[in-house]
């Protein structure tokens, strides 16, 4: 251990133990780089969680939500079943949806759904909208069929443009 705590007062660490802690990790280096990106990912997988968490139980206009489409529709496309949703109205009990008309196989991350500025194609989202009360958005959250959710800042996620700037 470098730092001790003894009697309440901070102990800092002797030339001889740092010597023998930076040799430690330079004839171990590879375990502290392995050890280093697992507490990296799991950093990030919890900031992610975080965020959707926020964003799910404090929804805002132009937030995007990324679902499970056949937990809402049980007659929509079981191959094709993850989609982005797009808040376009924030109501007292209820969220208007723009629904997403582009499918996935399996759950990408926020930026690989918009990947190539895809949210700004013309037939990006089905023409009808979708409202859900909160209740039903909780319930979709709890079962995990809400897996991700972003505010944007401005027009982008993570670099890609994802509205028309006329739209903020």
């Amino acid at each position: 251990m470098l730092v001790g705590v003894q009697g309440g007062f901070l102990s800092l660490p002797s030339f001889s133990q740092i010597k023998r802690f930076v040799e430690w990790n330079g004839e171990n280096f590879e375990w502290v780089l392995v050890v280093l990106v697992i507490v990296g990912l799991m950093l990030s997988s919890w900031h992610d969680s975080r965020v959707t968490k926020m964003v799910v139980e404090q929804p805002q206009r132009n937030d995007f939500f990324f679902v499970d489409y056949l937990a809402i529709d049980g007659n929509s496309d079981a191959k094709y079943r993850y989609i982005p949703m797009r808040v376009m109205e924030v109501k007292e009990n209820s969220l208007v949806f723009k629904v997403g008309n582009v499918g996935q196989t399996k759950k990408l991350s926020p930026t690989k759904h918009v990947k190539s500025d895809r949210a700004m194609h013309k037939y990006y989202y089905r023409k009808d909208t979708l409202e859900l009360n909160l209740k039903q958005i909780a319930e979709l959250f709890e079962s995990d069929a809400i897996y991700a959710a972003v505010r944007p800042r401005n027009i982008y996620i993570n670099g890609w443009v994802v509205m028309k700037l006329s739209e903020l």
